[in-house]
């Protein structure tokens, strides 16, 4: 029986669409999502290049945590479109792997959806994408939709 539905989103095309399936899941099984957003902490300070000079920058924690409520948010909307009764979302910070996999055991999720940038296998294996780490090490079902 699936009674609980991990979606991770990062406000991609991809997690949108992963979202939407898992809604319709939701619905017809009478789950649970629990929507996650993974701040990744390797975001904190970035590059900029303009032609040869450079410089780096870091983001603050309030920008960092704004920009992730407004991946939520985004989730949420899509949740409300999609009629879903029940949907609890929460951010974390650190590797989205990690956080997903430790969520799915904390939580005793049934499956999860996952939104997939398309690469292939060999793509995933050589680039160590989330969806193809999470859909090998998780407990649990795992659906990564394209």
């Amino acid at each position: 029986m699936i009674s609980k539905i991990l979606v991770p989103v990062d406000g991609s095309k991809q997690s949108d669409k992963a979202l939407e399936f898992a809604c319709n899941l939701a619905e017809k099984y009478d789950a649970t999502l629990h929507i996650q957003h993974t701040v990744e902490t390797t975001l904190h300070e970035h590059a900029m290049f303009l032609g040869s000079a450079g410089f780096a920058f870091e983001l603050n924690e309030e920008d960092i945590q704004k920009a992730g409520q407004k991946v939520i948010e985004a989730a949420s909307k899509i949740v409300d479109e999609q009629h879903c009764k029940s949907a609890v979302t929460e951010i974390t910070h650190g590797s989205p792997t990690e956080n997903i996999l430790q969520r799915a055991k904390d939580d005793d999720i049934d499956m999860i959806v996952m939104g997939s940038r398309g690469l292939s296998d060999l793509g995933g294996l050589l680039l160590g994408s989330v969806s193809h780490k999470v859909s090998h090490l998780a407990e649990c079902s795992c659906v990564t939709v394209r």
